[in-house]
């Protein structure tokens, strides 16, 4: 047993050790600090409306972080301050998605937390001002965001005085630009960068030469996005090429011209993606032996010859878009192959020979139109268990597909099979089968022998596009239990529709079944249909008056009842605010004078009234 003063000697030492730990985990905020935090925070109103931010998905989670900001607290417990645990001082500031509304004042207190390594307001709105040059007394940053802020003007020429910088965000703001000048002090001041983010930024007065000093930052870089800049000229192949950079977006920079590099690629690139730019050339193999590549977005260039057949195993490539280039040959036998891949887009392109067997089932959407792919419909794609987007567009597909097939894709929302005029679809099945997401569905100039019954079905189809020549009659009550409520799009011309107009169901924008045989009247009932945008039902054998309702729609931008057996009077009551664009009653009886109420028609273009009774001059 231990001596009672021996004991007391090791119980106090303990307690040193604790104590002593404990001021060194924590210590009060600074005192400086503390005041320059509150005299930033009253300097703001706070937006919780979320009006400036309705386009963003989460803006319904953004707080106000500075509420909790209380005179005579420890700012070191604030939300969204971070103190070194000795000094006290704040070394970092994440105010992202706080609700802040207003300019940021050329003096603000911000700017004398001169500790500061990190500072984010990104997701704020400060009004169109300008970034304050005060920005590069914050020597010590690290890690710079201003994305999302609403800045405008000159990025300021002090910002190259962040010499530390390893991450700068200014992405999102339109109506920033950086001149010359100050962007190549930047790119030669902060060589410690490794990820930069401008995009949407107005680059467009920035040169080749000095967009091509980011090859200063070959060491370091790591992540690069530039997207929607407006640069242009000839893009270096050195900067496609820095050694470590694993994420390049240069997207939407339309004047932005090159040639994808033969070799040199870095070994460690994940995200490539130049779509709609100016990129022309042969797609170089040694891009497909990238065995780290993820995402390779290159639609929208001037790209030409093959898709490489040979390659190394892109095992990680989850998405693969070349649409929109100039690109032929067959598609390789590894598209369709690849175990991770989720989208593959090879749309409007010259692709020739047939659709290869699927083997892989992660695939979620899959885009091939506009191209000269033939033979017949592959069953693998009935496999593909997760695939909710299939667009075979204007290819010339040809064989019989037994359409419940389809319905073993549980996920499938958009289907476009139209314009492949050699292929059959077969509807008729003993087997009641269901599409419970499908929204889009597009079918025109395929061969359908009848028009298909499980329409009356679908609970969230919004689209339909059905021009095929050989449907007959409607299903009964397939436009009363077929849509729901919302944006509805429906194409049923040129057909052989027979029968009564049935009528659409509310909040439909598009109801086009011109080019049929459809008879009786137009019901007043029509005009419950108050969303529509354009009403075409011309080329039928429609007989009786032409609801007066239809000229009180607000939103009708065309209406289209051309040669039909329509008599009486045009409607009379043209609203002030309506929408009219066009308006087409040629071929029919009617009679009378033209409304005066026509006039309010401010926004017609065409207006078509010949091959009728009509007596009368136009414009009063």
């Amino acid at each position: 047993m231990l001596p009672f003063h021996m004991g007391w000697v090791i119980v106090s030492c303990l307690l040193l050790l604790y104590l002593a730990s404990y001021a060194f985990s924590y210590s009060f905020c600074n005192h400086h600090d503390s005041s320059a935090l509150l005299q930033f925070k009253y300097s703001f109103a706070l937006n919780t409306s979320h009006d400036d931010f309705y386009w963003w998905p989460l803006s319904s989670y953004f707080s106000s972080k500075t509420e909790s900001w209380k005179n005579g607290s420890d700012c070191c417990e604030w939300e969204g301050v971070t103190c070194d645990t000795i000094s006290g001082h704040v070394i970092a500031l994440d105010l992202s998605c706080s609700n802040l509304q207003g300019h940021l004042h050329p003096n603000t207190t911000l700017f004398s937390l001169t500790h500061l390594q990190q500072l984010n307001l990104a997701y704020n709105d400060f009004s169109g001002s300008s970034i304050p040059s005060g920005i590069g007394d914050l020597a010590k940053l690290t890690h710079l965001n201003f994305s999302q802020t609403s800045f405008s003007g000159d990025i300021p020429s002090t910002i190259s005085h962040l010499i530390n910088l390893v991450s700068l965000d200014l992405g999102g703001n339109d109506k920033m630009r950086p001149d010359s000048l100050t962007w190549e002090k930047l790119i030669h001041n902060a060589t410690n960068l490794r990820e930069l983010s401008l995009d949407l930024v107005d680059m467009s007065s920035i040169k080749e030469s000095s967009l091509s000093l980011l090859t200063n930052l070959s060491s370091s870089l790591l992540s690069l996005r530039l997207s929607g800049t407006g640069l242009q000229g000839n893009l270096s192949a050195h900067i496609l090429c820095l050694p470590n950079l694993q994420q390049l977006f240069l997207d939407d920079n339309y004047n932005l011209s090159g040639q994808l590099p033969k070799s040199n690629w870095s070994t460690q690139l994940r995200y490539l993606s130049l779509f709609h730019c100016n990129f022309d050339g042969l797609l170089p193999p040694s891009l497909f032996n990238l065995t780290q590549l993820s995402r390779l977005h290159l639609s929208g260039n001037k790209l030409v010859g093959p898709i490489p057949s040979q390659i190394n195993k892109l095992s990680k490539l989850e998405t693969l878009f070349l649409s929109s280039n100039n690109l032929n040959g067959t598609i390789p036998r590894w598209c369709y192959s690849l175990p991770s891949l989720l989208s593959l887009g090879l749309g409007n392109n010259h692709f020739t020979g047939s659709i290869g067997d699927f083997s892989s089932s992660s695939l979620e959407v899959l885009y091939l139109p506009n191209n000269k792919l033939q033979g017949d419909f592959p069953n693998s794609i009935f496999q593909l268990q997760n695939l909710t987007y299939l667009n075979l567009f204007s290819n010339n597909l040809s064989g019989l597909v037994d359409f419940h097939q389809f319905s073993k894709l549980k996920n499938l929302y958009h289907l476009d099979l139209s314009h492949n005029s050699f292929l059959y679809i077969n509807f008729n099945s003993s087997v009641d089968y269901i599409f419970p997401n499908l929204v889009e569905l597009y079918l025109s100039s395929c061969n359908i022998n009848s028009f298909p019954k499980f329409l009356a079905r679908l609970q969230y189809l919004k689209y339909l596009d059905l021009i095929t020549k050989f449907v007959k009659a409607f299903p009964n009550g397939f436009m009363i239990s077929s849509c729901t409520p919302g944006n509805i799009f429906i194409v049923l011309s040129f057909n052989k529709l027979q029968g009564d107009l049935p009528i659409p169901p509310n909040g439909i924008r598009y109801f086009i079944v011109s080019n049929n045989e459809l008879t009786g009247n137009i019901p007043s009932t029509m005009c419950n249909a108050s969303s529509l945008f354009i009403l075409n039902l011309a080329h039928n054998n429609l007989t009786g008056l032409i609801p007066q309702c239809l000229g009180t729609l607000p939103d009708l931008l065309v209406l289209d009842l051309q040669m039909n057996n329509l008599r009486g009077s045009m409607p009379k009551d043209f609203s002030r605010r309506n929408s009219f664009e066009t308006i087409k009653l040629n071929g029919n009886q009617l009679e009378g004078p033209l409304p005066r109420s026509l006039s309010h028609c401010t926004s017609l273009q065409v207006l078509d009234l010949g091959n009728n009774n009509l007596d009368d001059t136009f414009p009063h």
